[in-house]
């Protein structure tokens, strides 16, 4: 919502001022086309300045960057091209929030505000019939927008999305072209200090929100006493504490249209699209091929990087593991049992404490306890687990004192002022006149 009295901006009328921040350059610009043609011969200076670099190899020279093509001059130009659009959401997020001087200011630091995504493929368009490919990001958002703008809806007034294997159908065209971001990944603004991208203003709001002191933040998730700010994010936390959506093909519930699309996909389905090269292995997602690929080598993938180690492995998982447990000291017993406080150094070990000594099951249709990284300190089980919902939670999370446990710290003192007020007794010479000044402490 705009500031009382004031009309929201809309995105045309914003007057751009995208500076460039390509090495020491300082030209700024107020149109998008200007700003790409500028930036693009900063590329062509480079590639031609860098003849005795191999060709997939050049550095982007954008303040803050740090990036280096690995697979050739196109993705330095992708890259490039998206610091562009980037710079133009982060105008936008700026103007929004001069728009709103009671939001208060992203904290997260200045480190990361000209991190973009790595692209590594150029912009596809998947629209029936079209299929057209673009190198960069503002021209190929722009470019699927013609498309629903183009799209003429049947009889009854809807229009149906032409992405490729989509049979959405909407009544109105905002409706659609918000809907065919989630196709594209298309983003409509950026915090201006730490660089996030969001779908939307609201998104935004919520990052700079969520950063707000905990004096402001008024309301209070009854399960696992996390504050927020406004209520909406008090109810988007709190569907992570319920399973809305249920599998149709087993007794599994899932948080998110997502996960559930996952939880199919992996065991329900037999589809595997990942094939290796070297045998007759395939599996269902790229991450368990790359793991796969890693048993072909004959080299191990990880070697420790202390000295007199030679410990190496072809899993990352086994080499943090080893550098935590043998060089770091980890044995700190993180997993506490919300029963009876008993503490693991690992996850499984508290699952089958669970299951063994306090007789938990989970849910059917959940073949293990779920753990999601919350904070940091001990572990303990969510309280939807005791309440009966239909999932099971084991979070990480710092201890949170009782309200016990503040009884027993005042008990606690109040025994330490009767002992001194005890010994001053003692040590008068005149026991019987002393005179006692009592204060009520219950």
């Amino acid at each position: 919502m705009p500031p009382s009295g004031k009309r929201a901006l809309r995105r045309e009328e914003l007057q751009l001022e995208l500076a460039c921040e390509w090495g020491s350059c300082q030209e700024t610009f107020d149109r998008m086309q200007e700003f790409c043609q500028h930036v693009e011969k900063h590329y062509k200076a480079t590639v031609d300045s860098e003849t005795d670099l191999p060709e997939e190899e050049h550095n982007c020279l954008w303040r803050d960057c740090g990036f280096c093509s690995v697979e050739g001059n196109a993705e330095l130009l992708r890259h490039m091209f998206f610091h562009c659009y980037h710079t133009k959401l982060k105008q936008w997020g700026l103007a929004i929030l001069k728009g709103h001087s009671d939001m208060g200011a992203c904290s997260v630091g200045l480190h990361n505000r000209n991190i973009v995504p790595e692209v590594q493929e150029n912009f596809l368009c998947l629209w029936e019939h079209c299929e057209m490919s673009m190198d960069n990001p503002e021209w190929f958002y722009r470019h699927v927008e013609m498309h629903a703008h183009c799209l003429e809806a049947n009889e009854e007034n809807v229009l149906f999305c032409g992405w490729k294997d989509c049979e959405a159908s909407f009544k109105g065209r905002f409706k659609l072209r918000e809907h065919m971001r989630s196709h594209t990944q298309e983003k409509l603004v950026a915090c201006p200090t730490c660089g996030g991208m969001f779908a939307n203003n609201t998104k935004f709001f919520d990052h700079i929100r969520r950063q707000t002191s905990i004096e402001c933040q008024r309301f209070q998730c009854s399960h696992c006493s996390k504050r927020f700010a406004t209520e909406r994010l008090l109810r988007d936390h709190m569907r992570n504490h319920v399973n809305h959506y249920k599998c149709p093909l087993c007794d599994m519930t899932c948080p998110s249209p997502s996960s559930l699309r996952n939880h199919i996909k992996f065991r329900h389905s037999n589809e595997k699209p990942y094939s290796c090269d070297y045998c007759e292995y395939s599996c269902k997602n790229l991450i368990d091929l790359r793991k796969h690929l890693d048993t072909h080598s004959s080299e191990p993938a990880y070697q420790c990087d202390f000295a007199d180690c030679d410990y190496s492995t072809r899993s990352l998982y086994s080499i943090k593991n080893h550098y935590k447990r043998i060089h770091e000291g980890d044995y700190t017993p993180r997993y506490k049992c919300h029963v009876c406080e008993q503490c693991f150094t690992r996850g499984n070990n508290l699952t089958a404490h669970l299951r063994k000594k306090h007789q938990f099951k989970w849910p059917s249709g959940h073949p293990r306890f779920r753990f999601e990284v919350f904070l940091f300190d001990f572990a303990f089980v969510f309280r939807k687990l005791l309440l009966g919902l239909c999932a099971i939670n084991i979070r990480w999370c710092m201890w949170k004192p009782t309200i016990l446990h503040f009884y027993y710290i005042y008990i606690f003192f109040i025994f330490i002022l009767f002992f001194f007020m005890f010994k001053n007794i003692v040590k008068s010479s005149n026991f019987c006149n002393v005179q006692f000044k009592t204060t009520v402490l219950f």
